[in-house]
C-alpha cells in the first residue's frame, strides 16, 4: 500500500487529513507534518515520515503549494530517495480518491489523484431559465 504523507504551511494538512477522514473514516499509513518555520526540522521531518509509511510500495508527499517551502523539502528528500513523489496544490478531492486506490502502482496512483483534483475544481453558475421568443407570458 502506497504511503502518504501529508505537509503544508501551518494547520493545512491537519485540517486537510481530518476533513478526508469524516468522510473516509480513519486512515493509516499517514503522517501529518505542519510546517511552521524551521526548514530544517521539517526536512528531518520530513525523511522519517516518508521511513514511517514506507512498506516498498512508495511514498507520495501531498504538499499545499507547488513551491513552497513544504513542496520544496519534500522534492529535495523525494530526489535522493527511490520511489517517493511529490504533489503540490493538494485539495480534498485528491487526496480522498487517493486513499481508495492506494494498491496501485505509485505512477498510476499520481496519474489518478491528479485528474481527480483537476477534474473538481468547479465553478458554481446560475443558470437562467430560457423563455421562449414566442411565449406571451401565459
Amino acid at each position: 500500500m502506497i504511503g502518504i504523507v501529508l505537509t503544508g504551511h501551518g494547520s493545512f494538512p491537519n485540517g486537510l487529513l481530518e476533513s478526508v477522514e469524516l468522510i473516509a473514516g480513519e486512515v493509516k499509513q499517514v503522517e501529518v507534518i505542519p510546517f511552521e518555520e524551521d526548514q530544517d526540522k521539517l526536512e528531518q521531518a520530513v525523511v522519517k515520515a516518508i521511513d514511517e509509511v514506507d512498506t516498498g510500495s512508495g511514498v507520495v508527499c501531498f504538499t499545499d503549494l507547488a513551491g513552497g517551502t513544504p513542496f520544496n523539502v519534500c522534492s529535495r528528500v523525494a530526489s535522493s530517495k527511490e520511489n517517493i513523489r511529490v504533489i503540490g496544490g493538494t485539495n480534498s478531492p485528491m487526496l480522498l480518491s487517493g486513499l481508495f486506490q492506494r494498491e496501485l502502482e505509485v505512477e498510476t496512483f499520481v496519474e489518478a489523484v491528479l485528474k481527480e483534483g483537476k477534474e473538481n475544481i468547479k465553478q458554481f453558475e446560475v443558470k437562467k431559465k430560457q423563455v421562449p421568443e414566442d411565449a406571451d407570458g401565459i
